[in-house]
């Protein structure tokens, strides 16, 4: 029965070790299908509750940052005061210089519970503080403000430059002493002002860490000089083109004021010119006793004109005035560009605009062709060729000039013009408007020949010149360039030109047999034949001492001018091979001091015997001289 006992309790222990195994499986697997989700904030605070040294704090991005600053300047006369507040946002913890700007002399400041200081440095100011979180910084400075007294608008102006803050903006407003007489704030290109003005205060923005000017402007101011009565003077310059359609002048007014304000220029116009165009842009123009007003838009043409009912004649009224206006009075100088346009006519005097109550008028006039024709001059009347200084004003005038210049000393009487024009089915493919023949010569039988031709071509490629007989070229040029003629069929020289209307200087030199009489007698001086006419020949002869020389057509006696002299040229590159065109220019050594193409120097001693003349000739016949000894004496009585 005892071991029946035992036997028993170990079966019941075994049951319930069974039991607790049993259990122990099923909430194992229970616990494996509830799992436990923790936020990362509380599992970092657990696992650093877990580790016996914390980790060190990370740093921030930025030490700190400026989010804004607002502005307040009040603008006085002399000085101007500045209120910034600044929104500072420290996030080291250790010392910080911020960047505040160039904002005058700083009188006050208040750091918002911030421990610093303001300092300056070599760009601007700076706030050194410390103190971590956010905070309102208040500083307070002056800034001066200068005053133009050369404008003839009060002028007030003071420069600042913000901090470099992610917004600037503020408000500008005027003390006491500049609100009624300050008009307008203009603002530099670091600022902008937002809307109009508000009483005495304008809103405005600036652009961080960049410079801002402030200019306050009041009411315009004439100068003394301004309140005096009108006084100025005027250069006027007609340019008049002749073609076979229409009659074009182009006329450049410059008017210089004295004293007073010039308001607006009153031109007398030509009769039988019509107004077609003025300039600069913006200018205002009528003509009286035409109904046409017109106003310059902005390509320079006529604006609000009907040009169909306008048709080129002479106007009812012998005397016309083209009144020009301005769009501000002109205190110093107004200059204006005025294009006329009129039928043609083959024979004119230079049409005139002559300004009216100018102190002192400078008058100048040019005329050319358009065409297959030669533009003679027939009557300098009371011209002369201008100096530098009055002719200076013209160095403005955009357009292009052409036909020489001539200074009138009375505008009531002009020079004079006459068209030729090529009536055949032949027209001119070129032509000399001048041709210059230089002969020096002396007792051993040989003389110096140079030739000097201004030509416009059209529709050539040479020009064909004949030299006097037994003629030896040395030197040849065009436009300064030297070149080599060819040889044409007659034994002449064919000069390439270039293919431009505009004018471009040919330059002939050499030596020519030329024998002087040995006593009393005629001499002939031979001229140079073309395949060009020219309009006009102008001769000078070296002769040697001992005699006396008399023109035998004394009407061509004059005072010869100088040959043009071409513009300083650069030499081409030494051609390559196969380059014809550039082979034909001659590249001699010379001296740099050396002018080829100059005018002889008239030798100690020598006569210089001058004449000039219209031909309108290519084949001149030659000059003839009546040569006399010193001995011989022309009776007196």
């Amino acid at each position: 029965m005892f071991g029946n006992k035992v036997a028993w309790r170990d079966w019941k222990g075994v049951l319930v070790a069974a039991a607790l195994l049993a259990a122990v499986w099923v909430g194992a697997e229970t616990a494996a299908a509830r799992q436990v989700v923790l936020p990362l904030a509380q599992y970092d605070e657990l696992r650093s509750k877990s580790r016996t040294t914390a980790e060190p704090a990370r740093p921030p991005a930025a030490p700190f940052a400026l989010e804004g600053d607002d502005l307040e300047v009040l603008a006085g006369p002399d000085s101007a005061r500045i209120v910034q507040r600044l929104a500072v946002r420290l996030l080291a913890a250790d010392w910080q210089s911020i960047p505040v700007g160039e904002m005058g002399s700083f009188v006050g400041a208040d750091l918002g519970g911030l421990e610093g200081r303001l300092t300056e440095s070599r760009g601007g100011s700076v706030l050194q503080v410390r103190g971590q979180g956010e905070h309102r910084v208040r500083l307070e400075s002056v800034v001066k403000v200068a005053r133009d007294e050369t404008a003839t608008r009060a002028t007030w102006s003071f420069s600042l430059r913000p901090p470099p803050a992610a917004v600037v903006r503020g408000a500008l407003q005027l003390a006491a002493p500049l609100a009624g007489t300050v008009d307008e704030a203009v603002l530099g290109a670091g600022g902008q002002l937002l809307g109009a003005r508000q009483g005495s205060a304008w809103s405005f923005a600036a652009t961080p860490g960049k410079d801002m000017e402030v200019r306050l402007l009041g009411r315009a101011v004439l100068p003394e000089r301004a309140r005096l009565p009108l006084r100025f003077e005027a250069t006027t310059a007609s340019s008049a083109t002749l073609s076979r359609t229409r009659l074009e002048v182009h006329a450049w007014v410059v008017a210089r004021v004295a004293q007073g304000r010039l308001a607006e220029l009153r031109l007398s116009l030509p009769a039988g010119l019509t107004v077609e165009s003025l300039t600069p842009i913006g200018i205002g123009w009528k003509v009286d006793g035409d109904d046409r007003v017109g106003r310059v838009d902005r390509v320079g043409r006529v604006d609000r004109i009907d040009r169909s009912e306008r048709v080129d004649r002479v106007d009812r009224s012998d005397r016309r005035i083209l009144t020009v206006t301005p769009p501000e009075p002109a205190e110093e100088t107004l200059q204006v560009a005025v294009e006329l346009s009129g039928p043609p006519r083959d024979s004119f005097a230079a049409p005139l605009l002559l300004p009216e109550g100018a102190a002192r008028t400078v008058v100048l006039a040019r005329a050319a062709l358009r065409g297959d024709g030669l533009l003679t001059v027939t009557d300098l009347a009371s011209t002369r060729p201008p100096d530098s200084f009055e002719a200076a004003p013209l160095a403005a005038d955009p357009a292009p000039a052409r036909g020489r210049l001539y200074l009138v000393g009375d505008p009531a009487r002009p020079p004079r013009w006459q068209a030729e024009w090529a009536e055949r089915t032949e027209v001119l493919a070129a032509q000399i408007d001048g041709l210059w023949v230089e002969l020096t010569a002396g007792e051993a039988g040989r003389a110096a020949y140079q030739v000097w031709a201004v030509v416009r071509n059209r529709a050539t490629t040479e020009l064909a010149v004949v030299m006097p007989p037994g003629f030896e070229l040395t030197v040849a040029s065009r436009d300064g360039v030297p070149l080599a003629p060819g040889l044409g069929p007659r034994q002449d020289l064919a000069v390439p030109l270039l293919s431009r209307e505009s004018p471009q200087l040919i330059h002939l030199a050499g030596l020519m047999p030329f024998a002087m009489p040995r006593g009393a007698g005629q001499l002939q001086v031979p001229l140079p034949s073309l395949s060009a006419p020219a309009a006009r020949i102008r001769v000078r002869l070296l002769l040697p001492g001992g005699r006396s020389y008399t023109l035998a057509d004394a009407t061509r006696t004059s005072a010869v001018e100088a040959p043009p002299r071409p513009a300083a040229t650069v030499m081409p590159a030494v051609p390559a091979p196969g380059d014809l065109a550039g082979q034909m220019l001659l590249r001699p050594a010379q001296s740099p001091d050396l002018d080829a193409a100059a005018p002889s120097p008239a030798p100690a001693g020598w006569v210089v015997v001058a004449a000039s003349w219209s031909a309108l000739s290519s084949s001149p016949a030659p000059l003839l001289l009546q040569v006399a000894t010193r001995k011989e004496k022309a009776s007196w009585f």
